[in-house]
């Protein structure tokens, strides 16, 4: 077995090819094992309170590509006298040392439509074990660890709100929530498991009598709804692009329990020393993913003004973290940004990170790009419309990109090129920047590549 290490540097595979040092790190083997995120959250949980009821309990579930946002609306009555309620909301992840963790992000509560205070307090892990499933389990190394240093992690949010006699409240909670994840191997070669997102509606149970009534609601944004996998099985109904499970006088249990599982598991083989840029990682990839096979790289030289010499077209396939390319105007609508191709295979789209800052105030703080338009061989032209949102713009990973098909064209491409065409406005400036580049061609069958380390092969 492996030596295991918790450490604050984060061994990432750039998907398209960095390493990236980042403040929140995940578990990791030294052979490259890696396990981290918000393994579950919960429903609003009552400690040590047997007179008040929860009427209602409405969850709903946006999902995007590396987290999902929540919102909870609950409606609580109080069966007896004046009392101050004091309840927690559960978040269970793991523990990292000399690492400032938060399992999820943008945290609030309401009563009644007026702010209510949180304090973080321990928890016992031990009666959701289960929800660190086998493949998590097994590449932290979990269960390696002596039971004194286990790492999972049990936090409450815990508040305490004021309940007159008889009355009724409101209860509003919402938060982001990144999606546990997995992965391992070699160097730059590696297998990245599923993400998935929980939900524990059995801490429900503590208040007074059942839930009286109540839905659960997945909503995929930006990520593909045919591919989810949903627990409970056969309690959720598709309804346009959601998915609905409605319910009444519920006392859940462990069976009632939320997950989402993306099914969006992927591996990648490394070619090296195929890039045209000097000053570019020298790496190109073999990809699969949902059962399609792709070919990552970087085979063009950008092109393009630029704001000063310090945000330079180079700076889309720069080895260097957190770099862009900005734009010559402010917000930068009609500029563009051109790649030369210098090896022409077939190429069928362009991933983009279309902003810049690595924090989520950072990102939203600048102008992103809303509309771009992707022109082939200075003729054949295609406008995509991008969502304004926030992915931490790690280059190695699938989900920092927006990818954009490229409208059909004869022969073989010789130059892309990048327009501007509308841009969602910032909060604090108007620059617009292009994080990084990177181009993707369909395999029609799966590549005959191997790693060069231990053998590794795409499934």
């Amino acid at each position: 077995m492996a030596t295991k290490a918790i450490s604050t540097m984060r061994r990432l595979r750039y998907c398209f090819a960095l390493l990236l040092t980042v403040a929140s790190a995940p578990l990791h083997a030294n052979w490259g094992s890696t396990a981290g995120g918000s393994v579950a959250t919960g429903s609003f949980h009552a400690f040590g309170t047997a007179q008040i009821e929860m009427q209602r309990e409405d969850l709903h579930i946006r999902l995007f590509r590396d987290r999902a946002k929540v919102e909870i609306d609950y409606v609580f009555h109080n069966t007896g006298p004046a009392v101050d309620v004091r309840a927690g909301f559960p978040s269970l992840g793991v523990q990292l040392e000399d690492v400032k963790h938060r399992e999820i992000e943008n945290y609030t509560i309401t009563a009644d439509d007026q702010p209510v205070s949180f304090r973080t307090e321990s928890g016992d892990p031990a009666p959701f074990k289960h929800l660190y499933d086998a493949k998590f389990r097994e590449m932290g190394e979990l269960d390696d660890y002596p039971p004194e240093k286990r790492p999972e992690l049990l936090e409450w949010f815990a508040s305490s709100v004021h309940f007159e006699a008889g009355q009724s409240r409101r209860v509003h909670i919402r938060y982001d929530s990144l999606y546990a994840y997995c992965g391992g191997g070699y160097s730059d070669d590696g297998d990245d498991c599923d993400d998935r997102f929980a939900y524990v509606l059995s801490t429900a149970a503590a208040w007074k009598g059942p839930i009286g009534s109540g839905s659960i609601t997945i909503e995929p944004v930006t990520v593909s709804a045919s591919r989810l996998i949903l627990s409970p099985a056969g309690r959720f109904l598709r309804k346009g692009s959601e998915f609905v499970w409605s319910f009444r006088n519920l006392k859940p249990t462990r069976a009632d329990d939320i997950v989402v599982n993306l099914n969006n598991h992927f591996s990648t083989i490394a070619v090296y020393g195929e890039s045209p840029d000097p000053d570019a990682q020298n790496l190109s990839f073999y990809t699969a993913e949902g059962g399609k096979y792709f070919y990552l790289h970087s085979h063009f030289v950008p092109h393009g003004d630029a704001a000063s010499p310090e945000y330079s077209a180079s700076q889309v396939v720069s080895s260097i973290p957190d770099t862009a390319w900005h734009t010559p105007h402010t917000p930068g609508i009609g500029d563009a940004l051109s790649l030369e191709i210098t090896k022409p295979d077939h190429i069928d789209q362009v991933g983009i990170i279309p902003g810049c800052g690595s924090k989520e105030q950072d990102w939203f703080g600048s102008a992103r790009i809303k509309a771009i338009e992707v022109v082939v061989n200075n003729k054949y032209t295609r406008r995509a419309l991008l969502p304004d949102e926030f992915t931490f713009p790690w280059p190695e990973s699938h989900k920092a990109y927006e990818w954009i098909d490229l409208p059909p064209y004869p022969g073989r491409p010789e130059s892309i090129r990048l327009v501007i065409r509308s841009v969602y406005p910032g909060t604090a400036d108007q620059v617009t920047c292009i994080g990084k580049v990177v181009l993707r061609q369909w395999l029609k069958t799966r590549p005959a590549v191997k790693s060069g380390i231990d053998g590794h092969e795409l499934p």
